[in-house]
């Protein structure tokens, strides 16, 4: 059911402190319910170089909806394409399933992504987000699919030699495109060749609330496997973390590197992304806390035998 009462708006510095108040109240995740902390609103946009905020408000001038699109790069089978990258869409509870992420994203792609000729256009959503799934296939005729998946390494952790796995074809990696365009201040890129985005300078987030089923189970966790798990974040704590670029199985024996400089700088986490069962998902599992599925949602044909690389700052 369509809402006819709300407007889509442009981004003004005078909405800020609302934006910041309305994200706040959007909760992400299910066993464990994630806050996302900012000190700006468009602390994640302002790392690109080209982006649109949208806002939704309702009669009363309440903001009920935020959606931001952005120009990057995505990589494919060897060639590099302008695409238009959707993320930061969210929809107040009391107006979900009415058609307002559908008009956000129709409004968005009017408004920004076509005047830019960005013909390709995608966002990144967990495997279980249907909403993201519906919003877009509710304004597309074909939609695809690409899989990958997030691990998370406590930067206490190191990898052993033994643990690197068997080379096998992994078809897709996450690159830095463009460095000039964003500080320096964001990244840091290492002798061996990997690379790490410093995403705790644009959010951290919070653990709002562990349900009580999960919260027994990492309990028995950091019991029984203390030396794994004894960093795993509590209720109530403010998670940072760095997001892995670069890594190919020939220069992952250097993520230890990678590990000891975030540890030593007080960074929590290290987000490593790879293909599920591919050799780095193999070589990095054992100290890995948490894995999670994800996919790129794209309007445009990919499949998964496509070769592809990801910006880093879309992840």
């Amino acid at each position: 059911m369509n809402d006819p009462v709300c407007e889509i708006i442009s981004y003004s510095e005078a909405q800020n402190r609302s934006l910041l108040q309305f994200e706040k109240g959007i909760v992400q995740g299910g066993q464990i319910q994630l806050e996302i902390v900012k000190e700006h609103f468009l602390s994640r946009a302002a790392v690109f170089r080209n982006y649109r905020v949208l806002i939704a408000i309702n009669a009363q001038n309440d903001i009920v909806g935020t959606a931001i699109g952005a120009q990057t790069t995505i990589e494919i089978n060897g060639e590099k394409i302008q695409a238009g990258f959707g993320f930061d869409a969210k929809v107040s509870p009391h107006q979900r399933r009415k058609g307002l992420g559908r008009k956000l994203a129709k409004e968005m792609y009017r408004q920004f992504f076509k005047p830019h000729g960005l013909s390709g256009n995608y966002m990144t959503a967990k495997l279980n987000n249907a909403a993201v799934l519906k919003m877009i296939s509710g304004m597309l005729s074909n939609v695809w699919v690409y899989n990958f998946t997030y691990l998370t390494i406590p930067t206490s952790a190191r990898m052993k030699p033994s643990d690197i796995s068997e080379p096998t074809p992994d078809n897709f990696g996450v690159r830095l495109f463009d460095p000039q365009s964003v500080d320096n201040n964001y990244y840091t890129c290492f002798e061996n060749g990997l690379g790490c985005f410093h995403s705790h300078k644009m959010y951290l987030l919070k653990i709002k609330k562990v349900k009580f089923i999960y919260r027994t189970a990492l309990g028995l966790l950091r019991k029984y496997y203390p030396s794994k798990y004894q960093n795993i974040p509590k209720e109530g704590e403010t998670m940072s973390f760095s997001v892995l670029y670069n890594h190919r199985i020939d220069n992952l024996a250097g993520i230890n590197v990678v590990l000891e400089d975030l540890q030593r700088k007080g960074i929590g986490y290290l987000l490593v992304c790879c293909k599920k069962r591919g050799a780095i998902y193999r070589s990095l599992k054992s100290i890995s806390i948490n894995s999670y599925d994800y996919n790129i949602v794209t309007d445009f044909h990919l499949n998964e035998n496509d070769a592809v690389n990801l910006d880093v700052r879309c992840l």
